[in-house]
């Protein structure tokens, strides 16, 4: 009796043990592949933005040559476009980042790609222009952030050209790029008074408890930008609806979706259910043929349960 208690104590551990190294190859490649087909939709339709309407499934070095085509100084005022929607590629030679990146942070943004934050100029415009990224899932662009040294250069390419930045060194340090700052210290995304690219990621890897910088300042002309409209109320008109501040957005996409988590659990279940009438049924049938039936149905509920899992967690 008690042996055949350890032995399925014993089973029972050596499957926990296998479905949590698959959440974590879920996590680091898994999620890769989501992002890597959005990254495909959003370059063709940048690629529409800079007028290339009769070509189909440029890759990010096509948009950045056709960036480099464009005169920034008389291409024409770009205002930020809808959440999730194309704004430029950003390429970072150093790190081999060669991305679109997207309008918006929040989660359902920044599976996409890197992210702009809203309230803050576009990247290639006068101020300080901030984009945040993922260290570790949905391709984890920003991932080796940490490697940037003073001098790396940057560029952004946009329907209005093509915009070259220098990393400069961190407050009070020559030699390093990144900082790492309280996720409640936004004042980082504020303007400096120069024109200037800040990038932003959780730090250190696999937490979310800090929040790593590195900035990089414009040394090519700045873009024109849509002017500012007085939002200021008339008579007899409602107030308009405030934007989320900064210290709303820096966190904006870190957090869960609590609800997932019962989702998760139900396709747990559903996958013990399943291997569940396969042990049995197996007792009247031949085996093999019961486990040939019963794995995919077993491997698509663990799949759809790692996906709600990772809605559950904080991405990073």
């Amino acid at each position: 009796m008690a042996g055949r208690i350890l032995s399925a104590l014993g089973r029972a551990l050596i499957i926990s043990g296998l479905l949590v190294l698959g959440f974590v190859a879920f996590q680091l490649w898994g999620t890769s592949i989501e992002s890597s087909r959005k990254q495909d939709t959003l370059r063709d339709s940048l690629a529409a933005d800079m007028g290339k309407t009769n070509v189909r499934h440029l890759d990010t070095e096509d948009l950045v040559t056709a960036a480099e085509a464009i005169d920034p100084v008389t291409a024409p005022p770009m205002a930020p476009p809808a959440n999730g929607e194309p704004i430029g590629v950003i390429s970072i030679p150093r790190i081999g980042v060669n991305w679109v990146f997207v309008a918006g942070v929040t989660r359902a943004d920044l599976k996409k790609g890197p992210g702009h934050y809203p309230g803050t100029p576009l990247p290639g415009q006068a101020g300080n222009a901030a984009i945040a990224g993922h260290r570790t899932t949905y391709g984890a662009p920003f991932n080796r952030i940490d490697e940037l040294i003073p001098g790396d250069e940057i560029t952004i390419s946009t329907p209005q050209g093509s915009f070259t930045y220098v990393v400069i060194p961190a407050p009070g340090e020559e030699d390093q790029a990144w900082y790492a700052v309280k996720p409640s210290q936004v004042e980082v995304l504020n303007d400096a008074g120069d024109n200037r690219l800040t990038l932003t990621a959780c730090h250190p890897k696999y937490s979310a408890r800090q929040r790593i910088i590195v900035n990089a300042v414009l040394k090519t002309p700045p873009a024109q930008a849509v002017p500012v409209t007085d939002t200021t109320p008339k008579p007899n008109q409602t107030t308009p609806k405030l934007k989320p501040t900064l210290s709303e957005q820096f966190d904006e996409g870190q957090s869960g979706d609590s609800s997932a988590l019962w989702r998760a659990l139900g396709f747990g279940l559903a996958a013990a259910l399943i291997a569940g009438i396969a042990y049995f049924a197996k007792r009247y049938t031949k085996p093999w043929a019961v486990w040939l039936i019963a794995t995919p149905g077993i491997l698509a509920m663990i799949w759809f349960g790692y996906m709600y899992l990772d809605r559950y967690l904080p991405p990073l």
